[in-house]
């Protein structure tokens, strides 16, 4: 009768284990699913947008354009990295321990710390703004646009953390496409009538559309995701945000290190080459952000569910997370860019005749793009929980190497040179980061793996 009941209570448990994997599942699978629909439209823009310019105005228009968003996303990514990124992970995580106090403290500050930083940044940029356009090559009459573009881009970019971080993703896919349709009708309108001064400004106003559609949508839902939360039994405040403020430290330097990069290149290009060659490398790195696609959606997917997850620690959940992900991005990120790398110079087309010169930019940094896809889990894993630092030191190699490299192969090479930099930094860092994954993995499986690469 004793054994009997001890083997009820275990299949009993199993049960609820197989219930409780089944959710997680067919939540990852609804998040996947309405990610990859609003992402989709995140990468048409950009896209649409380099397309109509390179085809109305020509080159030059291209790069000097870029070179204004490549400065303003330089700025952007430092903050919302630093509030947004920091943020996502810790609401999903007190959501997950269900810590409410501590849940409204965090919210808090990913909303007033940003505007504190941007009311400096904007009054740091009226006084040295002449410096700014001779370092940059900025034209000095994009101050306002460029202004604009950097508050509307941070809170378009925190307004996406927060709901990714709350659970509201069907909300914020549905505010997503409402706001990119907008920026793209925009785009054509402004193509059509020639109005370049005024191109930037499409962005503007749809990123302000989506910050009062998610701030509604935020107020609508407040207090439904403040519901299962509980007074914390131990609630300090100062430990709270020292915690926050160190991974949002420790994320800004590493992730806006890397993803810095590609925005650095573009400006590195115009100041040392020119704004014609900044044009051709933009068409490149227009390419790469519609590859790079499918590591956001599993980044944004997977980031807020990890982190959940270690936050109700629960690391079986957490492995088999991992595993549902890590094969299928592999064999689809192989078949992507070995189809890039084929037709390149026909992808290249689309923007003109004259930007097919760069298919051998695309191609040589081909590698180093399908590293950074198929790293994604392990990444991902790293920045979820407490060797976020292994990730952020990954960022600043690819920061380093990239420019050191830059500096000796741009003189004799040009834009090859740019290209293979950006090759070297990231085979360096997201290496280094792989390598450093599949060593302290270990540390939070329920048991020692017979193969770290079936994990």
């Amino acid at each position: 009768m004793r054994c009997q009941l001890h083997y009820l209570l275990i299949e009993k448990k199993n049960n609820i284990f197989r219930k409780s994997q089944i959710i997680l599942e067919n939540r990852l699978l609804k998040n996947s699913l309405y990610t990859g629909i609003a992402l989709g439209f995140v990468g048409l823009v950009p896209f649409i947008f380099n397309i109509l310019v390179a085809r109305t105005f020509g080159q030059e228009i291209l790069g000097s354009i870029n070179i204004a968003i490549s400065f303003s996303l330089l700025i952007t990514v430092f903050i919302t990295n630093f509030f947004g990124t920091s943020g996502n992970k810790f609401l999903s995580e007190y959501r997950g321990s269900k810590k409410l106090q501590s849940f409204k403290l965090i919210f808090l500050n990913i909303i007033i710390g940003p505007i504190i930083v941007l009311l400096f940044i904007c009054l740091l940029l009226k006084y040295y703004w002449t410096y700014f356009v001779s370092i940059f090559s900025l034209e000095f009459d994009l101050f306002i646009p460029i202004i604009s573009y950097i508050c509307a881009r941070t809170f378009y970019i925190i307004g996406r953390q927060i709901q990714y971080g709350v659970d509201l993703i069907i909300f914020y896919a549905r505010n997503e496409i409402i706001a990119d349709i907008i920026i793209i009708t925009l785009i054509i309108i402004m193509c059509f009538y020639k109005t370049a001064h005024l191109v930037i400004y499409s962005f503007v106003i749809g990123y302000s559309i989506f910050i009062l559609f998610s701030a509604f949508t935020l107020l609508l839902k407040y207090k439904s995701f403040l519901q299962p939360l509980k007074l914390d039994v131990d609630y300090k405040f100062k430990p709270i945000l020292i915690k926050y403020y160190k991974y949002g430290l420790i994320t800004m330097i590493g992730i806006a290190s890397s993803t810095g990069s590609g925005y650095l290149s573009i400006l590195f290009t115009a100041h040392f080459l020119s704004i014609k060659d900044a044009g051709l490398y933009t068409a490149v790195m227009t390419i790469i952000s519609i590859m790079m696609f499918l590591p956001r959606l599993v980044t944004q997917v997977l980031l807020p569910e990890l982190s959940k997850l270690f936050g109700a620690e629960d690391k079986s959940s957490i492995i088999n997370t991992l595993k549902s992900f890590f094969w299928p991005l592999f064999f689809i990120s192989l078949i992507i860019n070995l189809s890039i790398y084929l037709f390149a110079e026909d992808i290249l087309l689309l923007f003109g005749k004259s930007f097919s010169s760069g298919k051998w930019i695309l191609r040589i940094m081909i590698p180093g793009i399908f590293i950074q896809m198929v790293s994604v889990p392990l990444i991902t894993l790293l920045t979820s929980t407490k060797f976020v630092n292994i990730s952020s030191t990954g960022g600043v190699i690819i920061l380093i190497i990239s420019v050191s490299s830059w500096a000796i192969l741009v003189p004799e090479y040009q834009l090859h040179g740019i290209a293979i930099g950006y090759l070297f930094g990231v085979i360096s860092g997201y290496g280094y980061q792989i390598i450093m994954a599949l060593i302290k993995v270990k540390l939070i499986l329920p048991h020692k793996p017979k193969n770290y690469f079936l994990l």
